[in-house]
């Protein structure tokens, strides 16, 4: 893809090269510190600065999908979860149920069928569960060997070619039930295009580890950016849309690239937001906030209030690529008009998924046991 305009926030201590550094590392207790009682009020307000994010982009749910349809997919998000033992214990059903998977699926995709839907919402269930196991596994989580040994047995799935062991976790054994679903929809020019977004996605997760092993912080929010494209996996749900809508698009348009950048770009700048306070609880480092916190000394609520604005201005520019391509294309290739408008409900979808979801929610009066990253 060509590189697309982003915005740059100029750094309060300049001079700094454009490329990854490595911080100095002399400890945990010295690496963190908890929140001061400025930060725990922001995030206390921070429901009210989310209030802020732009997003005319109509929900059109309910145009498609009724109530009784949502339930119905939730019910099979939970009971084909339930089928490959992905969740047991009486907690994850819990958490599992709160996150609204299946709800999620309707919202992004309301136009298609609900087979269809059932297949996506498989899928994405599936890499939840891969991004959990990364980050809340105590023999994965900041081990960037570790974790591509996983990765590469899922890899070996989505070739074709894997061994009796790559098969014996639940995980694995419902990627391959999925899989096997999708391909029967799908050509192979396109599955060879999702796998490369998939191998993406895991590359990004390696590199996140190491960073987060050496202590690696990116010097630029560009270079944030570059790497948060990936590592939020949301170009598989922007693969999905042919499959799922039964059409054919073209990414040599240089103007959907870059909207597919930039609605990357919004996606990621919204969960980096709503999932702020709970990976502060768990130390993730792979947010922008922290990102800006670290490397330009911005208080928690400048870097809030900076992110947020990135995510309006990226907004502003989703609308003009759109209407754009929309008005451009309106009598001369109506697969580029359904891809737009398919962009837009997965941003509009997204958004209100993570008002909803209780997936990224802490308990409350939980502040005070956050600690940022220095």
């Amino acid at each position: 893809m060509p590189k697309s305009k982003k915005t740059i926030i100029n750094p309060k201590n300049k001079g700094e090269p454009t490329e990854w550094k490595k911080a100095p590392r002399t400890g945990k207790l010295q690496k963190t510190r908890a929140l001061k009682l400025d930060d725990i009020h922001t995030l206390n307000e921070l429901h009210k600065i989310l209030e802020l994010l732009k997003c005319d982009v109509p929900l059109s749910i309910h145009e498609h999908v009724s109530k009784e349809e949502v339930l119905k997919t939730e019910k099979h998000c939970y009971e084909w979860a339930k089928s490959l033992g992905l969740i047991s214990k009486k907690t994850t059903n819990t958490e599992f149920k709160g996150s609204k998977f299946g709800r999620l699926i309707c919202y992004i995709f309301p136009t298609t069928t609900f087979k269809r839907r059932c297949l996506a919402i498989d899928f994405f269930n599936w890499l939840f569960f891969v991004d959990d196991l990364i980050d809340n596994n105590k023999d994965l989580k900041g081990k960037p060997e570790e974790i591509k040994i996983v990765l590469d047995k899922f890899k070996a799935i989505l070739d074709d070619k894997p061994k009796s062991e790559d098969l014996q976790s639940p995980i694995a054994i419902a990627l391959r039930d999925v899989w096997a679903r999708i391909k029967i929809i799908t050509t192979k020019a396109w599955q060879l295009k999702f796998c490369n977004s998939i191998s993406l996605y895991f590359d990004a997760c390696c590199v996140n580890a190491q960073n987060e092993l050496t202590n690696n912080i990116p010097n630029s929010v560009d270079a944030y950016i570059k790497i948060r494209r990936n590592s939020g996996a949301v170009m598989t749900s922007f693969n999905l849309i042919e499959p799922l809508l039964g059409i054919q698009i073209s990414y040599d348009n240089p103007d959907l690239q870059n909207l597919m950048d930039y609605c990357n770009d919004h996606i990621c700048f919204t969960n980096d937001l709503y999932s702020l306070q709970k990976e502060l609880k768990e130390g993730e480092i792979d947010n922008i906030i922290i990102v800006l916190h670290r490397l330009h000394r911005y208080s928690l609520q400048e870097a809030i209030i900076h992110t947020v604005d990135l995510a309006n201005k990226r907004m502003t520019q989703i609308q003009e690529i759109s209407n754009r391509l929309i008005n451009f294309n309106l009598d001369i290739d109506q697969n580029v008009n359904k891809c737009v408008n398919a962009l837009l409900n997965i941003i509009v979808g997204s958004l209100y998924w993570h008002k909803s979801s209780g997936r990224y929610s802490t308990k409350k009066n939980e502040t005070g046991g956050l600690r940022l990253s220095m």
